[in-house]
């Protein structure tokens, strides 16, 4: 996980101790006047300027100069460490500022096993559907396909980003938009990105020629790093997960539709534990403060029960939406599919955070919320 910078302490300023200073004053005058005495010509009158000056006022003059120059050295040691302070503090204000940054959606198309309607995915986060049931593909082996892209010539990632295209249209048609899209992510091989591109060129919608490939780690961070630059972007993709005996493999297809006053904030994420030592608390404590939330968030989904388990000594417990009989294991759009599972909470009103298993022992985790959620 991404961790606060940690600035090392300033070095101790060690106060000018004037007791001693004070001390060192009559005995600086006793042997200046011994030596001045012992030194000064025989015969030679001593109740004269020269003689006070040699005697007093030079050490005087060299005590308080000395104690002028310690004062001078504590109080710009003190300036300095205030400097120090403010400074890290700045600095440390601005890395929470740009880790709590948000990606504003407005929009949210989803295609999975579960079907390709909102209501039809709010479900799972309240009274779940019976699970799907597994296909068997030509190698034996269980999957979950969406039950309305089942035939095709194509690969599945390919028809699964035709058929997200085809309602990207729709739903754009239907809602009489104008805006250009300014830029594109896209999670996905090049064939099903060439499928996605195809509907929408088709249907007279124009994307921009350049777009940034998204990868489940860093994703989401990319795609809010974007938004900033651009007034309407669209983040899709589509993909599917490899077979394999523990675990049933699944699919899915997304597109969000991003705009600077969208009604719904999706977070950055948190991979961990990266490195030794990192914790589930440490994780909803940082995801808390990013989305300024006090408390747990309404709903809380994981893809798997080895994510479930993970999160739940942080005190976020998804125990009631393990989702993974639904969803299957959809490999690198796992994690995408969960967010776009907690943007629809969001955007029904309720906060949501969600968590994914990466790899062994590896998870990212992250949180949505509507927009205006009060500051703790």
């Amino acid at each position: 996980m991404n961790h606060p910078p940690d600035y090392a302490d300033y070095a101790v300023i060690h106060p000018a101790r004037w007791r001693r200073w004070w001390v060192v004053l009559p005995v600086l005058l006793f042997l200046s006047s011994m030596t001045t005495i012992l030194l000064w010509p025989e015969g030679k009158p001593t109740r004269t300027p020269l003689f006070w000056f040699w005697s007093v006022e030079l050490p005087l003059l060299c005590w308080l100069l000395a104690v002028a120059l310690r004062a001078l050295v504590w109080l710009q040691g003190t300036d300095n460490r205030e400097t120090y302070y403010a400074e890290t503090s700045r600095a440390l204000d601005a890395w929470w500022q740009k880790r709590s940054q948000a990606l504003p959606v407005e929009t949210v198309l989803l295609v999975s096993p579960v079907g390709d309607e909102t209501t039809e995915h709010l479900a799972l986060l309240m009274q779940p559907p019976d699970a799907p049931s597994a296909l068997m593909d030509a190698g034996g082996n269980a999957v979950l396909r969406c039950p309305l892209v089942l035939s095709g010539t194509l690969s599945r990632p390919a028809m699964l980003a035709a058929y997200l295209a085809r309602r990207l249209v729709a739903h754009l048609h239907r809602s009489g938009e104008t805006r250009l899209i300014g830029h594109l992510c896209w999670l996905g091989d090049d064939e099903s990105l060439g499928a996605f591109r195809e509907v929408l060129t088709t249907a007279g919608i124009v994307l921009p020629e350049e777009n940034t490939r998204l990868m489940a780690l860093n994703g989401i961070d990319n795609v809010i790093d974007i938004m900033a630059e651009n007034a309407f972007l669209l983040c899709a993709g589509s993909g599917e997960g490899l077979p394999a005996d523990a675990r049933v493999a699944g699919e899915a297809a997304f597109a969000w539709l991003c705009s600077p006053q969208a009604p719904v904030l999706l977070h950055r994420s948190e991979a961990w534990p990266l490195l030794p030592g990192e914790t589930a608390a440490q994780v909803v404590a940082q995801l808390s403060r990013y989305a300024r939330l006090i408390d747990a968030p309404e709903n809380v989904i994981a893809a798997d029960k080895a994510a479930m388990d993970a999160l739940l000594d942080g005190g976020w417990s998804a125990i009631d939406h393990v989702l993974a009989p639904w969803l299957g294991d959809a490999g690198n759009i796992t994690p995408f599919t969960l967010c776009s599972l907690a943007l629809l909470s969001a955007l029904n009103g309720q906060s949501c955070g969600w968590t994914a298993s990466l790899m062994e022992s590896q998870f990212i985790t992250g949180v949505c919320v509507p927009r205006g959620n009060l500051p703790h």
